[in-house]
Order: C-alpha cells, then structure tokens, then sequence
C-alpha cells in the first residue's frame, strides 16, 4: 500500500512486502486442520445464530422425511408382492403396520402412493428451503467478512499500511475471501450430509444392525486409508493462497507499470513473468486436481468392492426378508457414497483453510494496528497559533515484528514452501530530533534532497504518522488519540502524483465536500486555476476524468486535485510538489491563489522549484531527517547556492 514516493525516503521498507510464511502454529497435521476447521463453523454460527438453529431443524426434517419415505417401499413391495417367505418375521414391516393403524391408515396402494407422495413433497420442500438458507448464510457470512477486513484496513495506521503491498490487500479482500466462501460452503454441505446420512444409517440399523455395523466398518477403513490425502490437500491449498498473492503482485505490477514497459520496449518481458506467475498456480490447481480424482476414483473403486461383499454377507449370512434386503440394499448404495462425499468435502474444505487461516491472521493484525477510534463528534480544529513539532522522530518499521508473526498462525503448521519471503527490516530514522514552528495563516515550504525526510515530516502534520518520540501540537493541544481524527477533518493533501477517481469531475471534487454547490466548485477550480479548461471541456463539470484520471493531462489532474483539496476550506494545505508538473503561467496563478489565502488557511509545501521558495514565509530545509536550516528566502540566501535548469532549482547547503 505504499503510496507515497518518500515511503523509500530515510529507509522505509520496500513497498512489495509478502506476508512472512512463518513457522508453526504449535499444532500439526489433522489436528490443525480440523481446529481451523471449527474456527470457521464457529465464525459461521457466530455470525447467524438463529439461521444456524433454523437450517439445522431444517436438515433434521429433510433427514426424518428422506428416511420415512424410504420405509414406505417397505409396505408398497409387500403390496406388489415381495413378501417375507413363510416362517419369516419381518419386525420393520410389522412396526410399518402398526404405525398405519394407530394412525387409522389402511396400506393399500393407492394409500401408501399417497403417503409416498406427501412425504416426498415435504422432502423437497425441505431441501428447496435448505438451498436458500444455506446459501444465504453463506453469502452474508462472506460478505460480512469482507466488511469487516475493509473497515480494519481504513481504520489500521498509515505506518502497518506502507508496509504492505497494495496487491496483498486487494488479494485478501478479493480472492482469500472468495475461497472462504466456498470454505463456507463446505462446513454447511457437510453437516446436511452429515445429518442425511445419519438419518439413513439409523434407518439401516434398525433392518439389520449387523450389516450396518459392517458397512460403516467397511467405509471407515476406506476413509483411514485416505487419510493423508486431507492434509496433501492443506498442504496445496497454503501453496495455492501464496500462488494467488503472487498472481494479483504480477497484475497490479503489470498494471501500474504498463506504460514504462511500453516506453521501454519490454513489454513481452511483462507478459513472461505474469505467464511464468500463471504456470505456478495452474500447476498447484492441477496438483490438487489429481489428487482429488484419484481419492474419487479409488472411493469408488472402494465402494464398488464393499457393495459386493455386503450383498454377499446379506445373502448368506444375514438372511433378511426380501423386501427387508432390497431396502437395506438401496440405503447402502446410497449411503457409502454419502460417507465417501463427505471425505471428498474435507478433502475440499483443507484446500481452501489456509485461506481462511490467513484471512483471520491478518485480520488480527489489523486490528491491532488500528488506530484510536475517531468517537462520537469530533469537531475539526482550528489553527490559529502555529502547528508546532518538538523532538519529533520517526522510524519505518518500528514494530513491525507484529507484522512478521502473521504467516505463522496461517500455515497451520505445514512445512509447505511458498515463494522466498524478505521480513521487514528496521533502518535509520527518517526522521531525527525535529522542531520547528510553523505558523498560522503563512506559507511554509519543506526543502531538501530526495531522502531527506520531507514527506515523512509532512504525514506526520497531517496525523497520518505519529512520531516515536517527540510530540506535535495544534495551538498547543497535543495531536494524539481522538485529536488525529479531528484534525484530519480540518487538512487537505494534494500528493505529487494526484489520484483522481474514475468518475466525473464534479463527482471528484464532492468527494471532499459532498454538499457543496456548483458555484463553490467553480471558486475551487478558479482558485486552482483549472476552471478555463474545465469549461472548455464538452461535458464540463460532467466529463468523466477516466481511470486514476487518465484522460486529463499531468498538469490537469494536478489542478483538479489542488481544486479538491481547497474545497474542503482546510486549515492546514499540504502540497507535494503540486505544481511540479505546470507550466510557468499556470504556476504563477497557482502561487497568486496560494497567497489569496494568507491568513486564513496555513499551508506546508514540498518544494524545490524557485517560485515557491520565493512565495514562501518561511523554508524549512531538512538534511538526513534533521533540519538544517530555517528561515525566509532573503535570510537563507547567503547559506542556499542555487542554479536553475530551466525546469527548477538544485539546492545544496552551504558550507558554514
């Protein structure tokens, strides 16, 4: 998410930052699996906990339907003619008919059709009901979940979000979502299956417990031998979540670096390192793919076996009536492949847990990187005295171990490895034992060579970071807690590389004050001197400004961002070098704007060009995250050497 040029400035860390693959969690193989397993059915529950109890009444119904329709082919095979052979007892028919007279029911065919019937529509009735709360639990759960992610990420601090790569968070909002909503999925399939077979196991035990004492055995041996496969299955499903990061890594990268890859003529190189991205991945998918065909193919091999052999022990051994062994028959060839369903579904469900793991992690994380709530209210403040900064200094990755231990609780302790990893690293101070004053209602412009910690020093007057030592006031009132927020409310930021989004300029410039009117955004955009071309526009304020503002100019897209900017009437203005990309006339306007609103708004420029250090009140000029020098252009003349480009001005200390 780094989004600022200077995040590099004094040592930030680099902006492609993968989450650590971490270690253990302290549990391991099935163990592992199945607790995160329950960590997301009791996320489930936890979110509805009504739909919960409805859908689990729901599948019980479905289940005791399913079960007495089929004891209706019991008393409609008697009626058709199989019937016990003479000396055979046939205790379920008799419990059947003693059923039917307590409920004055005579079983004759049109009777028992009938019942068949009834029970039937109830049977899908219940499943139709279940689909739709399934499935709505799931959506919602799944949306509920990608609220919460997207809320932590707005309310984490600047300094966790410029240590993570903006394709992580669109990966995890995106994707690892996505599979936590088959995940989701998953745990409500297997408990319907897990209740339907139930229903049908009871049913065979009542025909004949030792058959189905045999069948269960039969099916849990299969299931032992398949054991491993589950945790194979994690196994793929951790290396497919690092695959996918490395996929949305490639795209954004892919995307934001299109045209210096055309400019550059390289665009195949692109195109290779995203194919080379694609191949990993594909492999990871097909890998799990055999795997999941093969235990299908040898379950069902499995079961082919078993229904042999307990078709052979029934009629041999068992001796069971004959309407008794055709219904115990179709229950077993229903109810072996439902066992062996619900294997393929755990199969299933640790292929995506490690989504989920990750998902949970990082969402810790952000919350524990969340800032001080805003609270109720919160009035903007005013700067009427000066924005003051004592001792202030700053380091990028302080604290940063909280970040490195996210991998460990999301590999669930698999050896699995991903891509090779760099953990953040703690640099030199960006910033070191700062103090300076700036003033209310003047213009003050931060100066210095790349490095030197201007745009650190300018997010922390914005309360974007707080310094590790060191404090900032307004008029006097510390900026911290719940002042951060109120102090947001009252300062605007024009970025050197403006943002703009894909809608129309109006709808851009209510952004920051969304009841304003159009003379107001008119006022803005005089001030920013873009309203002549705004209105030489076709659409006017309605054009559409394209993606990140790809349709206007660099200059364009500068002057509606500094029109954005200033109709939120701030109290303190900060530019980043937003008049970089001007000509001179545009510039000059600009700067007559700037200095239109001394004395009423403050603001703090990031500057290297002449006509600003001229405008300026005061400078400010920082060297290696201290501040070398202060004072107005006419006092630093004699300590400031300056040649011009054409284009700017390079600055260098004097010698003292």
């Amino acid at each position: 998410m780094n989004q600022r040029g200077e995040a590099g400035e004094a040592g930030a860390p680099p902006a492609a930052r993968p989450e650590p693959s971490g270690s253990r969690s302290g549990q391991s193989g099935h163990a592992a699996i199945f607790a995160e397993a329950g960590r997301l059915a009791g996320a489930l529950i936890a979110y509805a906990p009504r739909k919960s109890v409805l859908a689990l009444l729901v599948l019980l119904a479905t289940g005791v339907t399913e079960a007495f329709g089929l004891l209706m082919i019991l008393p409609l095979l008697h009626i058709v003619g199989f019937t016990a052979r003479p000396g055979e007892e046939s205790p379920v028919a008799e419990a059947v008919a003693r059923a039917a007279d307590v409920a004055g029911l005579e079983l004759t065919l049109p009777a028992v059709l009938t019942v068949f019937l009834i029970l039937a529509a109830v049977r899908s009735a219940g499943a139709w009901q279940r689909t739709v709360l399934l499935d709505r639990m799931r959506l919602g759960f799944t949306d509920r979940l990608r609220e919460r992610l997207y809320a932590a990420v707005a309310a984490a601090k600047w300094e966790f979000l410029l240590t993570r790569r903006q394709s992580d968070i669109e990966h995890l909002l995106t994707g690892n979502v996505n599979r936590i909503g088959q995940g989701a999925f998953l745990v409500l399939q297997l408990a319907a299956t897990t209740l339907l077979a139930l229903a049908q196991i009871v049913l065979a035990a009542l025909i004949s417990p030792s058959l189905t004492a045999a069948t269960l055995a039969t099916g849990a041996a299969l299931l032992f031998v398949t054991r491993s496969l589950v945790r194979r299955s994690h196994t793929l499903g951790e290396m497919l979540t690092g695959a996918n990061r490395s996929i949305y890594g490639a795209m954004t990268d892919f995307l934001g670096g299109l045209k210096l890859a055309k400019g550059y003529n390289v665009e195949g190189r692109h195109v290779r390192h995203f194919t080379e991205k694609v191949a990993v991945m594909r492999e990871r998918q097909l890998a799990y793919t055999r795997i999941s065909a093969a235990t299908r193919a040898g379950l069902d091999m499995g079961a082919a076996f078993a229904l042999a052999a307990l078709a052979w022990f029934a009629l041999s051994t068992a001796a069971l009536p004959l309407p008794e062994l055709l219904l115990i028959a179709l229950i077993f060839a229903r109810l072996l492949p439902a066992l062996f369903g619900l294997q393929q579904r755990v199969q299933s469900l640790a292929h995506v847990l490690p989504a989920h793991a990750h998902v949970r992690a990082m969402q810790r994380a952000l919350e524990e990187a969340a800032e001080t709530p805003a609270g109720r209210g919160g009035a903007r403040m005013d700067l009427r005295e000066a924005l003051t900064v004592r001792d202030a200094s700053f380091t990028y990755g302080a604290g940063a171990e909280s970040i490195a231990g996210i991998g460990a609780e999301a590999r669930l302790g698999s050896d699995a490895a991903e891509e090779p990893e760099s953990k953040p690293h703690i640099v030199r101070p960006a910033l070191k034992n700062v103090s300076l004053d700036v003033p209310a209602g003047k213009m003050t412009v931060l100066t210095g060579h790349s490095g030197a910690g201007k745009s650190t020093l300018a997010d922390i007057l914005l309360g974007l970071l707080a310094p590790g030592e060191g404090e900032v006031r307004v008029d006097g009132e510390r900026l911290a807690g719940p002042n951060l927020h109120r102090w947001r409310r009252s300062v605007a930021y024009v970025p050197q590389d403006p943002y703009l989004f894909h809608d129309t300029i109006r709808a851009n410039l209510r952004w920051a004050q969304p009841a304003a009117t159009e003379a107001q955004m008119w006022r803005a955009l005089r001030l920013a001197a873009a309203d002549e071309f705004v209105a030489a526009l076709p659409d006017e304020l309605d054009t559409v400004t394209g993606d990140r503002g790809t349709r206007l100019s660099g200059g364009e897209r500068q002057r509606i961002a500094l029109a954005r900017a200033l109709m939120r009437s701030p109290a303190l203005l900060v530019l980043d070098e937003a008049t970089g990309q001007l000509d001179a006339e545009n510039e000059r306007r600009i700067l007559t704007a700037l200095k239109s609103l001394r004395g009423h708004t403050t603001i703090v420029a990031i500057a290297h060009r002449s006509a600003l250090l001229e405008a300026a009140d005061g400078i400010v000029w920082l060297e290696s995250g201290q501040v070398a020098a202060t004072g107005s252009w006419e006092e630093l003349a004699a300590e400031i050497s300056a040649t011009g480009d054409g284009n700017g001005w390079t600055l260098a200390i004097s010698s003292r």
